[in-house]
């Protein structure tokens, strides 16, 4: 991750706004942006939702499938992520441009959700060592506007509550 330098002038800027209870978009510091939430929108999906955060659009779509255990963990079911970036969210990810954004969201969900304390996986599997459910996640990135982890953050979430 690069480091941001903020001139002084910058800076300056930024105190202000944050002692005048101003940001740049007219919110004040304790206004939220604009949120919508649609669950159950993916007729062929067991789970799905779109976000719509202020200028972040995120599509979610989850599918549960039965499929065996792996080894190290037989009792458990698992969570799989995957998330692509629309070369339409912002001009950032034109060509393969939000590849790199993909996978980090990608491994920093993986990591979140392996805790049993933010998901347990038990109850996902059937026979132990022979059969468990399998959440395979697809994310799709339609508009970036800022907050993207949040936002992705929270319409997962609201996609596997809906499932």
């Amino acid at each position: 991750m690069s480091n941001l330098v903020l001139s002084e002038s910058e800076k300056t800027f930024i105190l202000h706004g944050v002692e005048q209870n101003f940001r740049v978009d007219g919110r004040t510091r304790s206004d939220v942006r604009p949120m919508v939430l649609e669950t159950d929108i993916v007729s062929h999906a067991s789970g799905s939702c779109r976000l719509r955060l202020a200028n972040t659009d995120i599509l979610v779509g989850i599918k549960a499938e039965l499929e065996k255990p792996l080894p190290q963990h037989p009792d458990r079911g698992r969570i799989e992520f995957s998330v692509d970036c629309s070369a339409n969210a912002t001009p950032a990810f034109e060509g393969r441009g939000g590849d790199d954004l993909a996978a980090d969201i990608s491994r920093i969900l993986a990591s979140s959700y392996e805790s049993p304390e933010v998901l347990n996986l038990a109850p996902l599997c059937i026979l132990p060592g022979k059969t468990c459910w399998i959440l395979y996640v697809d994310i799709l990135v339609l508009e970036v506007g800022g907050n993207l982890y949040d936002a992705v953050s929270m319409a997962v979430k609201s996609a596997l509550y809906s499932t």
